[in-house]
């Protein structure tokens, strides 16, 4: 199953989780690349979900991978700059969290949600290369599965049929 289709699965079972949950969840679609095509002017995403729960409220950039890591430097990183920028600019907000929620499938399918200023901390130290005190590898241009493991806030799941449930409870109740 291509990438993109398996990207698309973990943001319904986000959505679907959210829902069951009694979590506001608002999902941004993607551009149509018709639009893209016809060379329509088209403002890019700042982010994929917007979840609230009645007292805080967490904008967050979905990302799914088979591998071990994702990019957030180079020709095309998963991890892009302008999303960076814009969950940094919501987390200045009172009472709005702003984060990544990486899907590891190669890796028990674990997810973590990573807060942006631990991930902004990690990468000015990784590009960088500044002292610090990770135990796992620091990559100047992603971010691996370790790294997420030691900064980020375990989302808990459990697969129902054929699809996982995600305890988005859980992730409101830790940050």
């Amino acid at each position: 199953m291509g990438s993109n289709k398996e990207g698309k699965i973990f943001e319904e079972s986000i959505e679907e989780s959210a829902n069951k949950q009694n979590i506001f969840c608002f999902r941004v679609r993607d551009v149509n690349p018709m639009a893209l095509k016809n060379n329509f002017s088209i403002p890019k995403n700042k982010y994929d979900f917007l979840l609230f729960n009645g007292e805080r409220l967490i904008t967050a950039e979905l990302k799914s991978a088979k591998g071990k890591s994702f990019s957030f430097d180079g020709k095309n990183p998963k991890i892009k700059p302008h999303q960076v920028k814009a969950l940094t600019k919501a987390s200045n907000s009172k009472n709005v969290h702003a984060g990544l929620i990486l899907n590891f499938r190669e890796c028990e399918n674990r997810t973590f949600y990573i807060p942006i200023n631990r991930f902004n901390t990690y990468t000015n130290i990784a590009v960088n290369g500044l002292e610090h005190t990770y135990n796992s590898r620091v990559n100047k241009s992603s971010i691996p599965f370790g790294i997420c493991e030691e900064i980020g806030i375990e989302i808990k799941q459990h697969k129902r049929v054929s699809r996982y449930a995600y305890l988005l409870n859980k992730l409101f109740e830790e940050i």
